[in-house]
């Protein structure tokens, strides 16, 4: 879906449409997107730019980096962008930043800039570019996830395990030592 810049000019356009993520999309092959996602919002002319607003519901099915377990978790996304309208091609970013002549760090409000290409927003592009920003670097699946056992393996979320975590690691087993030889002198 396309959002066309020119039906904004008038008054605010008003939209809802169901985008689908296909999953080769996402890097990250774990994080999945069942179902599509329910995007509404607005696009409203401010003069000489455009504001649009949105609201991203969807699923994702992810897997905990604690314990491994798969779970799903809802997102609701509220989103903000100024769209300035840009040549056919978008050039309009791609010469103020980068490594060419003209070249300029962005700041942090350029983050939230889209550059419309022919006088159009690629709505299924943003909607796949947010969803895949809104992947938490390290998904749980519960903050008080307690993980595997490193010794065992065993799911401490759902059994006891009786592996006794040891306290020094054995590269620092010769520190051990100083500091056992320092203790004994002092006593």
């Amino acid at each position: 879906m396309h959002l066309q810049l020119d039906q904004a000019r008038s008054g605010p356009l008003r939209w809802r449409d169901a985008v689908r993520v296909p999953a080769p999309d996402l890097s990250r092959d774990e994080a999945l997107v069942p179902g599509s996602v329910d995007c509404e919002g607005s696009l409203t002319f401010t003069g000489p730019d455009f504001l649009l607003q949105t609201r991203l519901r969807y699923r994702y099915r992810l897997r905990c980096d604690r314990c491994l377990a798969p779970y799903e978790e809802d997102v609701d996304l509220a989103l903000a962008f100024v769209v300035t309208a840009g040549g056919s091609d978008g050039s309009a970013a791609a010469d103020d930043a980068g490594e060419g002549p003209g070249a300029r760090e962005l700041e942090p409000e350029d983050l939230s800039t889209l550059v419309a290409v022919a006088g159009a927003v690629d709505l299924c592009r943003l909607v796949c570019e947010q969803v895949e920003l809104n992947v938490p670097m390290k998904p749980t699946c519960d903050s008080a996830c307690r993980g595997l056992c490193p010794q065992c393996g065993v799911d401490r979320n759902r059994q006891a395990c009786n592996c006794v975590a040891e306290s020094v690691d054995p590269r620092w087993a010769a520190l051990e030592a100083v500091r056992e030889r320092i203790t004994d002198s002092l006593t």
